[in-house]
């Protein structure tokens, strides 16, 4: 069994906000109910860039102290952007406790990520720094036939259009 957040009324709102909000370029899910340390997310791949079209499938995972502590955000669909299965590193993560504010909620940390996508020129832990665009040309069209066997998401049921 995992451990219990300290705050679950904070994360609830929070996710139920997100939900209400219901913007075209983040879903976010919860594998399970009864662990909301560990939030599933999907983002759009960024218009106008060689993302568009795609779909990337990543996880939040909160600290048991969230949101007097800064998550850890790792991605699991392949992007060429970010390496899977490693904790990125930008201003809305452990990484960067010195930055982080509790103020901070779980869309604006993926709308954040989202923003990284194109960001050539921000180098960190988890980002893969020459970024091959042929190849992620690919992994965006490929990324739309995802399927993530712990949240039961399939990013075949998304729209690849503009929104």
């Amino acid at each position: 069994m995992s451990e219990a957040p300290e705050n679950p009324k904070i994360i609830m709102r929070q996710l139920k906000m997100v939900q209400t909000m219901n913007d075209v370029n983040y879903k976010i899910y919860i594998p399970d109910q009864n662990n909301l340390l560990e939030i599933h997310f999907s983002v759009r791949g960024p218009l106008s860039t060689e993302y568009e079209g795609g779909w990337y499938h990543g996880k939040v995972l909160l600290p048991k102290e969230y949101p007097y502590r800064a998550p850890n955000v790792q991605m699991l669909t392949p992007s060429g952007r970010f390496e899977l299965n490693k904790n990125l590193c930008f201003s809305f993560t452990a990484y960067h406790p010195e930055t982080w504010s509790p103020a901070v909620g779980l869309g604006p940390i993926i709308i954040a990520l989202q923003s990284l996508f194109d960001a050539y020129e921000e180098r960190a832990v988890g980002m893969i720094p020459k970024v091959n665009i042929e190849e992620v040309k690919k992994l965006a069209i490929e990324s739309q036939k995802f399927y993530c066997p712990q949240c039961n998401i399939n990013h075949n049921t998304f729209s690849h259009n503009k929104e």
